[in-house]
């Protein structure tokens, strides 16, 4: 569990948190699901799941579209302001076994 304010963009702590549980996962696993989720599924679970999409590769507003189309309502301003000024490590970019870059 890392809760946060409703409404709010999530905690560095729990940015770090959230992108080394992934990084792991995908190493030890490669190819598996992660499920992520909040009370009402539109602003929570949605940063968190464009926060990877962004650190793959995607820029932020094919993240957002993505996750729109998905989730209608997803995200409200001060989520999108967040996502827009956020500047990715590349953390979840690796190589796989054939020199490909895996995107979860």
């Amino acid at each position: 569990d890392w809760p946060f304010d409703d409404g709010a963009p999530p905690p560095s702590q729990i940015v770090e948190d959230w992108l080394n549980l992934l990084k792991t996962k995908f190493r030890e696993e490669p190819g598996c699901c992660v499920a992520v989720h909040c009370v009402a599924g539109l602003g929570r679970a949605p940063v968190l799941v464009a926060l990877a999409l962004i650190e793959c590769g995607m820029k932020y507003e094919d993240a957002v579209q993505f996750i729109r189309q998905k989730r209608r309502g997803a995200f409200n301003s001060k989520q999108l302001l967040y996502l827009e000024k956020y500047r990715p490590k590349m953390r979840l970019r690796f190589k796989d076994a054939n020199g490909h870059c895996c995107v979860q």
